[in-house]
Protein backbone atom coordinates (compact mmCIF):
# COMPACT_ATOMS: atom_id res chain seq x y z
CA UNK A 1 0.00 0.00 0.00
CA UNK A 2 1.22 3.57 -0.77
CA UNK A 3 1.83 5.94 1.79
CA UNK A 4 -1.11 8.29 0.23
CA UNK A 5 -3.67 5.44 0.48
CA UNK A 6 -2.21 4.68 4.17
CA UNK A 7 -2.41 8.28 4.72
CA UNK A 8 -6.22 8.36 3.45
CA UNK A 9 -6.87 5.40 5.43
CA UNK A 10 -5.90 6.86 8.82
CA UNK A 11 -7.60 10.39 7.95
CA UNK A 12 -10.54 8.09 7.43
CA UNK A 13 -10.48 5.94 10.87
CA UNK A 14 -9.97 9.42 12.81
CA UNK A 15 -12.67 11.30 11.28
CA UNK A 16 -14.88 8.57 12.59
CA UNK A 17 -13.31 8.91 15.88
CA UNK A 18 -13.62 12.58 15.89
CA UNK A 19 -17.12 12.67 15.16
CA UNK A 20 -18.58 11.78 18.45
CA UNK A 21 -15.73 14.15 19.73
CA UNK A 22 -16.72 17.14 17.98
CA UNK A 23 -20.45 15.98 19.44
CA UNK A 24 -19.65 15.63 22.80
CA UNK A 25 -17.58 19.16 22.91
CA UNK A 26 -20.90 21.03 21.16
CA UNK A 27 -23.36 20.06 23.53
CA UNK A 28 -21.01 20.68 26.82
CA UNK A 29 -20.31 23.97 25.30
CA UNK A 30 -23.70 25.12 25.20
CA UNK A 31 -25.48 23.24 28.07
CA UNK A 32 -22.59 24.83 30.13
CA UNK A 33 -22.36 28.51 28.29
CA UNK A 34 -26.58 28.50 29.12
CA UNK A 35 -26.40 27.54 32.59
CA UNK A 36 -24.43 30.83 33.58
CA UNK A 37 -26.78 33.33 36.04
CA UNK A 38 -26.67 36.16 33.27
CA UNK A 39 -30.21 36.02 30.81
CA UNK A 40 -29.32 36.12 27.16
CA UNK A 41 -32.97 37.76 26.74
CA UNK A 42 -31.87 40.79 28.69
CA UNK A 43 -28.78 41.55 26.84
CA UNK A 44 -30.26 41.03 23.54
CA UNK A 45 -32.92 43.33 24.64
CA UNK A 46 -30.68 45.72 26.01
CA UNK A 47 -31.31 48.34 28.93
CA UNK A 48 -34.62 48.27 30.95
CA UNK A 49 -36.68 46.51 29.00
CA UNK A 50 -40.74 46.08 28.64
CA UNK A 51 -41.35 43.05 29.88
CA UNK A 52 -43.71 41.97 27.09
CA UNK A 53 -40.56 42.90 25.02
CA UNK A 54 -38.30 40.42 26.69
CA UNK A 55 -41.02 37.67 26.33
CA UNK A 56 -40.89 38.20 22.59
CA UNK A 57 -37.32 38.90 22.66
CA UNK A 58 -37.66 34.82 24.48
CA UNK A 59 -39.52 33.59 22.12
CA UNK A 60 -37.41 34.72 18.91
CA UNK A 61 -34.69 33.14 20.43
CA UNK A 62 -36.57 30.33 21.55
CA UNK A 63 -34.98 31.49 25.15
CA UNK A 64 -38.15 30.05 26.65
CA UNK A 65 -37.68 26.54 25.59
CA UNK A 66 -35.61 24.26 27.56
CA UNK A 67 -31.88 23.72 27.38
CA UNK A 68 -32.38 20.24 25.82
CA UNK A 69 -35.08 21.75 23.15
CA UNK A 70 -32.69 25.00 22.59
CA UNK A 71 -29.67 22.25 21.99
CA UNK A 72 -31.56 20.65 19.87
CA UNK A 73 -32.35 23.61 17.62
CA UNK A 74 -28.71 25.15 17.91
CA UNK A 75 -27.04 21.71 16.32
CA UNK A 76 -29.60 21.45 13.86
CA UNK A 77 -28.82 24.88 12.55
CA UNK A 78 -24.61 24.46 13.32
CA UNK A 79 -25.04 21.39 11.15
CA UNK A 80 -26.35 24.09 8.48
CA UNK A 81 -23.20 26.35 9.31
CA UNK A 82 -25.63 28.58 11.37
CA UNK A 83 -24.54 29.67 14.60
CA UNK A 84 -26.66 32.28 15.55
CA UNK A 85 -26.71 36.15 15.79
CA UNK A 86 -23.73 37.66 17.80
CA UNK A 87 -25.52 40.14 19.96
CA UNK A 88 -22.93 43.12 20.29
CA UNK A 89 -22.19 42.65 16.34
CA UNK A 90 -25.45 41.66 15.10
CA UNK A 91 -23.77 39.91 12.36
CA UNK A 92 -23.67 35.96 12.03
CA UNK A 93 -21.15 34.06 13.80
CA UNK A 94 -19.97 32.19 11.53
CA UNK A 95 -18.98 35.20 8.86
CA UNK A 96 -17.76 36.39 12.47
CA UNK A 97 -15.52 33.45 13.00
CA UNK A 98 -14.62 33.05 9.51
CA UNK A 99 -13.44 36.27 8.89
CA UNK A 100 -10.98 36.36 11.84
CA UNK A 101 -9.81 32.44 12.15
CA UNK A 102 -7.11 33.32 8.84
CA UNK A 103 -5.33 36.12 11.00
CA UNK A 104 -5.02 33.64 13.56
CA UNK A 105 -3.67 30.45 11.18
CA UNK A 106 -1.51 33.34 9.81
CA UNK A 107 0.41 33.44 13.17
CA UNK A 108 -0.28 30.27 14.72
CA UNK A 109 1.18 28.57 11.60
CA UNK A 110 3.93 30.94 11.10
CA UNK A 111 5.25 30.44 14.16
CA UNK A 112 5.02 26.79 14.42
CA UNK A 113 6.57 26.38 11.00
CA UNK A 114 9.44 28.60 12.02
CA UNK A 115 9.78 27.23 15.47
CA UNK A 116 9.79 23.47 13.70
CA UNK A 117 12.63 24.46 11.71
CA UNK A 118 14.86 26.29 14.06
CA UNK A 119 13.70 23.75 16.99
CA UNK A 120 14.81 21.10 14.52
CA UNK A 121 18.00 22.06 13.31
CA UNK A 122 19.27 22.69 17.08
CA UNK A 123 18.05 19.41 18.37
CA UNK A 124 20.28 17.67 15.99
CA UNK A 125 22.97 19.91 16.84
CA UNK A 126 22.87 18.97 20.45
CA UNK A 127 21.97 15.17 20.54
CA UNK A 128 24.91 15.08 18.03
CA UNK A 129 27.57 16.64 20.65
CA UNK A 130 26.27 15.00 23.93
CA UNK A 131 27.89 16.77 26.81
CA UNK A 132 29.82 19.33 25.29
CA UNK A 133 29.15 23.19 25.39
CA UNK A 134 26.54 23.44 22.41
CA UNK A 135 24.57 20.35 23.75
CA UNK A 136 24.66 22.44 27.78
CA UNK A 137 23.93 25.78 25.72
CA UNK A 138 20.83 24.16 23.96
CA UNK A 139 19.36 22.35 26.44
CA UNK A 140 19.68 25.72 29.10
CA UNK A 141 17.82 27.92 26.24
CA UNK A 142 15.19 25.38 25.69
CA UNK A 143 14.69 25.19 29.53
CA UNK A 144 15.04 29.55 29.81
CA UNK A 145 12.19 29.39 27.15
CA UNK A 146 10.12 27.18 28.22
CA UNK A 147 10.20 28.65 31.87
CA UNK A 148 9.03 32.35 30.30
CA UNK A 149 5.48 33.01 29.32
CA UNK A 150 4.47 33.79 25.60
CA UNK A 151 2.96 37.16 27.05
CA UNK A 152 5.45 38.21 29.13
CA UNK A 153 8.25 37.42 26.39
CA UNK A 154 5.85 40.13 24.17
CA UNK A 155 6.03 42.95 26.48
CA UNK A 156 9.30 42.54 26.78
CA UNK A 157 9.58 42.57 22.60
CA UNK A 158 7.36 45.76 22.77
CA UNK A 159 9.14 47.83 25.24
CA UNK A 160 12.42 46.70 23.52
CA UNK A 161 11.93 46.96 19.69
CA UNK A 162 8.84 49.36 20.20
CA UNK A 163 9.34 51.83 23.01
CA UNK A 164 12.94 51.81 23.29
CA UNK A 165 14.15 51.72 20.26
CA UNK A 166 11.02 52.55 17.67
CA UNK A 167 12.03 50.05 15.31
CA UNK A 168 8.81 47.50 14.85
CA UNK A 169 5.34 48.20 15.40
CA UNK A 170 3.98 47.40 19.09
CA UNK A 171 0.36 46.45 17.67
CA UNK A 172 -2.06 45.52 15.02
CA UNK A 173 -1.66 44.14 11.25
CA UNK A 174 -1.05 47.01 9.38
CA UNK A 175 -0.50 50.40 9.51
CA UNK A 176 -3.53 53.00 10.29
CA UNK A 177 -1.88 56.28 8.74
CA UNK A 178 -0.84 54.50 5.81
CA UNK A 179 -2.29 52.89 2.65
CA UNK A 180 0.46 50.31 1.07
CA UNK A 181 -0.22 48.05 -2.19
CA UNK A 182 2.02 45.69 -3.69
CA UNK A 183 5.55 44.67 -2.23
CA UNK A 184 5.07 47.44 0.52
CA UNK A 185 2.08 46.11 1.91
CA UNK A 186 3.84 42.68 2.39
CA UNK A 187 7.00 44.09 3.96
CA UNK A 188 4.31 46.19 6.29
CA UNK A 189 2.09 43.28 7.23
CA UNK A 190 5.80 41.33 8.05
CA UNK A 191 6.85 43.94 10.11
CA UNK A 192 3.38 43.87 12.07
CA UNK A 193 4.08 39.84 12.31
CA UNK A 194 7.65 40.23 13.63
CA UNK A 195 7.20 40.54 17.42
CA UNK A 196 3.82 38.18 17.79
CA UNK A 197 5.55 35.73 15.74
CA UNK A 198 8.81 36.24 18.24
CA UNK A 199 7.01 36.17 21.49
CA UNK A 200 5.20 32.54 20.00
CA UNK A 201 8.38 30.99 18.56
CA UNK A 202 10.49 31.56 21.44
CA UNK A 203 7.80 29.94 23.50
CA UNK A 204 7.55 27.11 20.72
CA UNK A 205 11.04 26.44 19.97
CA UNK A 206 12.17 25.54 23.62
CA UNK A 207 9.28 22.56 23.60
CA UNK A 208 9.98 21.63 19.98
CA UNK A 209 14.13 21.60 20.60
CA UNK A 210 13.77 19.72 23.64
CA UNK A 211 11.67 17.04 22.72
CA UNK A 212 13.28 16.20 19.70
CA UNK A 213 16.65 16.22 21.08
CA UNK A 214 15.34 13.84 23.32
CA UNK A 215 13.67 11.22 20.69
CA UNK A 216 17.31 12.10 18.69
CA UNK A 217 19.76 10.54 21.57
CA UNK A 218 17.13 8.05 21.66
CA UNK A 219 16.97 7.29 17.85
CA UNK A 220 21.18 7.35 17.96
CA UNK A 221 21.28 4.79 20.34
CA UNK A 222 19.60 2.44 18.42
CA UNK A 223 20.93 -0.64 16.47
CA UNK A 224 20.12 0.44 12.62
CA UNK A 225 22.30 3.35 13.45
CA UNK A 226 25.42 1.07 14.74
CA UNK A 227 24.86 -0.79 11.98
CA UNK A 228 24.52 2.30 9.48
CA UNK A 229 27.86 3.77 10.93
CA UNK A 230 29.52 0.49 10.40
CA UNK A 231 28.62 0.47 6.83
CA UNK A 232 30.59 3.62 7.09
CA UNK A 233 27.84 6.35 6.81
CA UNK A 234 28.71 9.59 7.71
CA UNK A 235 27.67 11.93 10.35
CA UNK A 236 25.77 14.17 8.44
CA UNK A 237 23.94 11.17 6.76
CA UNK A 238 23.30 9.19 9.76
CA UNK A 239 21.92 12.26 11.53
CA UNK A 240 19.61 13.09 9.02
CA UNK A 241 19.12 10.26 7.05
CA UNK A 242 18.80 7.96 9.40
CA UNK A 243 17.72 9.08 13.02
CA UNK A 244 16.06 12.27 12.04
CA UNK A 245 12.90 9.97 10.63
CA UNK A 246 12.12 8.72 13.33
CA UNK A 247 12.90 11.31 16.01
CA UNK A 248 10.33 12.78 14.14
CA UNK A 249 7.09 11.18 15.04
CA UNK A 250 7.84 12.56 18.43
CA UNK A 251 8.50 16.01 16.79
CA UNK A 252 5.17 15.82 14.42
CA UNK A 253 3.40 14.80 17.55
CA UNK A 254 4.03 17.47 19.38
CA UNK A 255 3.23 19.93 16.53
CA UNK A 256 0.12 18.98 16.92
CA UNK A 257 -0.45 19.16 20.16
CA UNK A 258 1.37 22.77 20.17
CA UNK A 259 -0.98 23.96 17.43
CA UNK A 260 -4.28 22.78 19.80
CA UNK A 261 -2.56 25.42 22.33
CA UNK A 262 -2.02 28.10 20.20
CA UNK A 263 -4.84 28.87 18.88
CA UNK A 264 -6.89 27.99 22.04
CA UNK A 265 -4.30 30.05 23.98
CA UNK A 266 -4.05 33.22 21.30
CA UNK A 267 -5.97 35.43 23.26
CA UNK A 268 -3.57 36.80 25.71
CA UNK A 269 -0.78 36.75 22.64
CA UNK A 270 -3.50 38.50 20.57
CA UNK A 271 -4.58 41.01 22.75
CA UNK A 272 -1.21 42.06 23.84
CA UNK A 273 -0.27 42.81 20.45
CA UNK A 274 -3.64 44.06 19.28
CA UNK A 275 -3.68 40.82 16.30
CA UNK A 276 -7.27 41.58 15.48
CA UNK A 277 -8.01 37.34 15.07
CA UNK A 278 -10.30 34.78 17.14
CA UNK A 279 -8.60 35.71 20.20
CA UNK A 280 -9.62 39.08 19.79
CA UNK A 281 -13.06 37.76 19.25
CA UNK A 282 -13.20 35.50 22.15
CA UNK A 283 -11.72 38.68 24.38
CA UNK A 284 -15.18 40.70 23.13
CA UNK A 285 -17.82 38.04 23.55
CA UNK A 286 -16.41 37.37 27.21
CA UNK A 287 -16.18 41.18 28.09
CA UNK A 288 -19.63 42.02 26.73
CA UNK A 289 -21.23 38.78 27.53
CA UNK A 290 -22.19 37.48 23.46
CA UNK A 291 -23.08 34.12 24.25
CA UNK A 292 -23.65 33.10 20.87
CA UNK A 293 -20.27 34.50 19.64
CA UNK A 294 -18.75 33.14 22.53
CA UNK A 295 -20.15 29.49 21.72
CA UNK A 296 -19.54 30.01 18.13
CA UNK A 297 -15.62 30.82 19.11
CA UNK A 298 -15.66 27.70 21.91
CA UNK A 299 -16.59 25.23 19.10
CA UNK A 300 -15.05 26.40 16.21
CA UNK A 301 -11.59 26.21 18.25
CA UNK A 302 -12.54 22.85 19.85
CA UNK A 303 -12.96 21.86 16.13
CA UNK A 304 -9.96 23.00 15.11
CA UNK A 305 -8.18 21.40 17.93
CA UNK A 306 -9.84 17.93 16.85
CA UNK A 307 -8.97 18.02 13.58
CA UNK A 308 -5.19 18.93 14.34
CA UNK A 309 -5.11 16.39 16.81
CA UNK A 310 -6.56 13.80 14.11
CA UNK A 311 -4.07 14.70 10.97
CA UNK A 312 -1.51 14.54 13.56
CA UNK A 313 -2.49 10.87 14.23
CA UNK A 314 -2.90 10.03 10.48
CA UNK A 315 0.88 11.53 10.02
CA UNK A 316 2.38 9.90 12.93
CA UNK A 317 0.70 6.39 11.59
CA UNK A 318 2.57 7.30 8.28
CA UNK A 319 5.97 7.58 9.82
CA UNK A 320 5.52 5.22 12.14
CA UNK A 321 3.33 2.19 11.10
CA UNK A 322 3.41 0.84 13.90
CA UNK A 323 1.14 3.20 15.61
CA UNK A 324 -1.54 2.78 13.62
CA UNK A 325 -4.35 0.79 14.91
Amino acid sequence: MSALAHLAMAIGRRMMMAVPVVMAIVVLTFVLIRLSPTDPAVLLAGDAPAPEFLEKIRAQYHLDESVAKQLAIYVGAALQGDLGTSIYFQKPVTDLILAHAPVTFLLTLTSLAIASVIGVSLAVLAASRQGTAADTGVTALSLAGYSMPAFWIGQLLILTFSVWLGWLPSNGMGSARETYEGVELFVDRVRHMVLPVTSLVLFELAIITRFTRTAMVQALRQDYVTVARAKGAGVARVLWRHALPNALVTTVTVLGLEFGFLLAGSVVTEIVFGWPGLGRLFFDAIFRRDFPLLTGCFIFTSVMVVLANMVTDALVSVLDPRTAR
